[in-house]
């Protein structure tokens, strides 16, 4: 690699960093406990995936490659969920994953 595609790299893995942590500053702790059932549901499966892509970001030798292949990996993992799933709820929950998860590519 040279030091433009390490820079470009490390802009990118940044850039993921940044966001989840602006999606996590969106939640007053004092303020979940009022939410929507709906609203709750979205900010655990938010919280869920910032902190699942946290500990992505921390491993050694990550990249943005190695990133991406992980979100791709749970949105196909949910989406083999979801052709299983018979409940209604369980079925918006899951779809409602595979959003959040796209979002991050």
């Amino acid at each position: 690699m040279t030091d433009s595609d390490d820079l470009r790299e490390l802009i990118s893995l940044t850039k993921i960093g940044e966001k989840i942590f602006k999606i996590k500053e969106m939640y007053h702790p004092n303020l979940i406990a009022n939410l929507s059932k709906e609203a709750y549901d979205l900010y655990l499966k938010r919280m869920s995936i910032c902190n699942q892509l946290l500990e992505q970001l921390d491993k050694k030798d990550i990249t943005i490659e190695k990133i991406e292949d992980f979100i791709w990996k749970k949105v196909k993992e949910s989406k083999e969920r979801l052709d299983k799933i018979k409940n209604e709820m369980e079925t918006k929950l899951i779809q409602l994953s595979i959003k959040e998860w796209e979002l991050f590519l």
